[in-house]
């Protein structure tokens, strides 16, 4: 334990905490980090917001925000600051408090970090589309604690959730928003149909709002390397080209398109050149 294993301790503390409920170790061990002497200052503040996300996920939300603003502070214009930045926005949307959440996330909406800008500028529509004086708040509270359940791995708790909010309020905006945090937790559980049935739903029967773009990326990649669905991971890369030529995942679109399709001519070459005798 010294400032050359730091981060080896940083990485196993959040295995211990996410994957093997272990979390006294998991936080002794980082409490234990943040004290090394001549540690790099970047290292203890990784340190620091890995030991946030485990008192988050524990339930200390207080000690979270601590730590999370300490790393902010100490980096204001660096990448880490902006991270620490993001995560205590994220923070208050998960108890609710929205109104902070947005102020904090518009700011980082110009971040350097392109990554971090347009998570937040995904987050700050979010609670915008869902807080406006014409809009019931109570799915957008429902939805900000099942984002936090996903975050603590208690998937039947969000996912049961989410589900109230389909059943009660079924035509709200946040719907779009329910339907595709559905499919996430069911494709990180390993329901990779049910999760790309969800994805189908939000693409086609929400062609136009913000999402759809997310649904099509993200159902392709899931028909490209799990399902390994070639046909409907080209059909969906096709509907962000054409559909959707604004979107972030254009580029990605685009290089995954022709590849499958290159395939898909190489394939058929085969066939013909090599035809099956029986």
């Amino acid at each position: 334990k010294n400032s050359g294993t730091i981060i080896l301790m940083k990485n196993l503390a959040h295995m211990q905490a996410f994957y093997l409920n272990k979390i006294d170790e998991a936080v002794l061990l980082l409490e234990t980090a943040i004290k090394i002497p001549h540690a790099k200052p970047m290292d203890i503040a990784a340190c620091k917001i890995e030991l946030a996300d485990i008192l988050l996920m524990s339930g200390d939300n207080w000690e979270a925000t601590l730590l999370y603003s300490q790393v902010e502070k100490a980096f204001k214009y660096d990448a880490i600051g902006y991270h620490a930045k993001f995560k205590n926005a994220k923070l208050s949307f998960y108890i609710g408090e929205f109104e902070w959440a947005r102020t904090q996330l518009d700011i980082l909406r110009s971040a350097t970090s392109k990554l971090i800008a347009n998570d937040a500028m995904e987050l700050s529509l979010l609670i915008s589309d869902n807080i406006d004086a014409d809009s019931n708040i109570i799915p957008l509270r429902m939805y900000a604690g099942a984002s936090l359940q996903e975050f603590r791995k208690n998937y039947s708790a969000s996912l049961f959730i989410l589900d109230s909010i389909e059943s009660l309020y079924p035509y709200h905006n946040i719907i779009d928003e329910v339907l595709l945090h559905k499919a996430r937790i069911h494709k990180k559980r390993g329901n990779y149909l049910a999760a790309d049935s969800l994805y189908t739903i939000v693409y086609t029967n929400y062609n136009n709002d913000i999402l759809a773009d997310n649904a099509l990326i993200e159902c392709a990649r899931l028909n490209e390397h799990i399902l390994k669905n070639k046909e409907k991971a080209i059909e969906c890369y096709r509907k962000i080209l054409f559909d959707h030529s604004g979107s972030l995942f254009v580029t990605e679109a685009r290089r995954q398109y022709r590849l499958l399709k290159e395939d898909q001519k190489s394939s058929e070459t085969s066939a013909i050149d090599f035809p099956h005798h029986g």
